[in-house]
């Protein structure tokens, strides 16, 4: 099995997308981490299954999108390939400007 590292960005998305949605149901949060973790196996496994996020910040190259299934695709997950499998960078809602957040994650303060 190939390797899966998730950065703490994408955990604490993970944690914060699950206090959300379990304030009003706890098993439709706790079957969002299921379909995260079964993705991440499958990103890991088919790397270049997700398009590539199209971004002028160089610090952003070979990263890729892919949306989850089984009634979360409103959730991104941006990711890159690792030579051992993948790295999960973030699992942000489609309703954010998830261009924002990636830029400003990568950016210098002063650039």
């Amino acid at each position: 099995m190939r390797h899966v590292a998730i950065q703490p960005s994408a955990k604490r998305d993970l944690i914060d997308h699950y206090a959300r949605i379990a304030l009003e149901k706890v098993a439709p949060a706790e079957r969002l981490l299921m379909v995260a973790r079964e993705s991440f196996e499958r990103l890991a496994a088919m790397p270049g299954i997700g398009p590539a996020w199209e971004s002028r910040n160089a610090k952003l190259s070979g990263v890729r999108v892919y949306p989850l299934p089984h009634g979360y695709r409103s959730y991104l997950v941006f990711y890159r390939p690792t030579s051992a499998g993948v790295e999960i960078i973030r699992v942000l809602h489609a309703a954010r400007d998830v261009a924002a957040v990636l830029d400003a994650m990568f950016t210098e303060p002063g650039e």
